[in-house]
């Protein structure tokens, strides 16, 4: 299997994460997830289960019960 290096810092990393997919190192990946989650949120939803809000207005719009 040819050498597996990261796309963000050039770090050699281990193939079987090639093969799932990954492009980056842990260490890399592991920022780009915590940035990737800053991003969004998960809020209660008036019927009872829970939906992820990546966009301000969409959680603005998300309760819409007339005042």
């Amino acid at each position: 299997m040819p050498d597996c290096f990261c796309l963000t810092c050039g770090a050699e990393y281990d193939p079987r994460r090639r093969a799932l997919g990954y492009q980056t190192c842990m260490d890399c990946g592991h920022e780009a997830a915590i940035s990737m989650r800053s991003s969004w949120t998960i809020v209660p939803t008036p019927k009872g289960h829970y939906t992820r809000v990546t966009n301000k207005d969409e959680l603005k719009h998300l309760n819409q019960k007339e005042r």
